[in-house]
């Protein structure tokens, strides 16, 4: 058997097995380190979880009463303190432009009191979603009701948006309790996006992605808020902003303890 010539000045070939072919062209990468976190800061970043679940019966029928009795006392601020709310804080905030425009220091003032205290109840809220070791909405409802009595205490003293506030900070803490329970959102007090969920809900209805009892407690919450605002339009005109307060913690009041009667 012939053995093949060299040709002259080229070694003969030799071929490379096919694992020395792959360590040459993927050497082994040297061991990564963990590259360490700055000073004074986590190296990672998880979000808080809430720790007190709603843990409610009903979470739709709840919604939707939370959301009429937002409604309700958003019109009797509305007709009480000249078209200031307590919950929708897009109509403030374009009142607050107007006021600027128009260099309405008194009106600036009063309006940028009610959002921040609708701000601190929605911080508040955070820290009992995030924090509380008992039930969530039993401790809320009750927070909101006692909230509720305060505004109508220091309303009886003074008709001002001083008794406002307790009522603005009310509702930012009831706007934070948006846990979901399958697709139902709870207790909110605006219908910008749940108007624009519902919309898309609706043009999904025929396809994959229906969810018609989430587009039917979309459209229930819609019909909440506009039945308590009318409500709160026709007991403003016969009772007077202080009876509304009492009525809408009575309400509460009856939400709590429906709920403690459930479990």
């Amino acid at each position: 058997m012939r053995r093949p010539r060299a040709v002259s000045g080229r070694p003969s070939p030799i071929t490379p097995s096919k694992d020395a072919m792959t360590l040459h062209a993927h050497p082994p990468s040297p061991p990564i380190e963990p590259i360490p976190a700055p000073p004074g800061r986590p190296a990672a970043q998880v979000p808080f979880a809430p720790t007190a679940p709603l843990d409610m019966e009903h979470p739709a029928v709840f919604g939707i009463l939370l959301t009429a009795v937002a409604g309700f006392l958003d019109v009797a601020a509305y007709v009480t303190f000249s078209h200031l709310y307590v919950s929708f804080m897009s109509g403030n905030s374009i009142h607050l432009g107007m006021s600027i425009a128009t260099l309405r220091t008194s009106d600036i003032l009063t309006i940028f009191g009610v959002v921040i205290a609708f701000v601190f109840g929605a911080s508040a809220g955070t820290l009992l979603q995030d924090h509380a070791s008992v039930r969530l909405l039993p401790l809320t409802l009750s927070i909101e009701a006692g909230l509720l009595l305060l505004a109508a205490a220091a309303s009886s003293i003074t008709l001002s948006t001083i008794g406002l506030l307790p009522v603005a900070i009310a509702m930012g803490l009831q706007n934070v309790l948006h846990q979901m329970s399958g697709t139902t959102s709870v207790g909110k007090g605006f219908v910008s996006g749940a108007l624009v969920r519902l919309g898309q809900s609706i043009a999904r209805l025929r396809s994959p992605k229906a969810d018609p009892a989430d587009t039917a407690t979309l459209l229930a919450g819609w019909i909440a808020f506009v039945s308590g605002a009318a409500g709160g339009a026709l007991a403003i005109a016969r009772l007077g902003f202080i009876p509304c307060l009492l009525l809408a913690a009575a309400a509460l009041i009856m939400l709590l303890i429906a709920d403690l009667s459930s479990r």
